[in-house]
């Protein structure tokens, strides 16, 4: 029997939420996102399964957002650690664990996109690779 994959953004999130308190993480950027600060959104860009039993392996894009530069950096860099420290620990969710966590890339300022940075808007960009399996 082959097993339905966990859903990886929502283990992500709610591990980053749960080390996170008083952080607003989303999958997606808010409308509303100068109310929303400080700000994790962060999901699932790329990835496979790399064993039909259930491993699977998942790049997760996190971007952090505050209104000043070292704001934004700090919970970048606090952000990283919760999300390998969760991974370390097999963080449990709903319909999986994760299970192993590198990373990728950052994290690393980003000054354009949407929304448009500016003297109140401040992001952090990293990349990470997750190992999550079904319970």
């Amino acid at each position: 029997m082959i097993p339905v994959l966990p859903d990886i953004d929502e283990l992500v999130t709610s591990a980053l939420r749960e080390g996170l308190p008083g952080v607003t993480v989303r999958v997606l950027w808010p409308e509303d996102w100068q109310h929303a600060l400080p700000l994790v959104v962060a999901r699932r860009v790329a990835g496979a399964a790399i064993s039909p039993v259930g491993l699977d392996a998942a790049v997760i894009d996190v971007q952090c957002a505050a209104s000043t530069r070292r704001e934004a950096s700090a919970l970048a860099r606090t952000a990283r650690a919760v999300l390998l420290r969760a991974c370390v620990a097999q963080y449990h969710g709903v319909d999986g664990y994760l299970s192993h966590g590198e990373d990728i890339a950052g994290p690393f300022e980003i000054r354009t996109g949407m929304p448009e940075p500016g003297t109140d808007l401040f992001r952090f960009q990293a990349s990470y690779r997750v190992t999550a399996r079904p319970l």
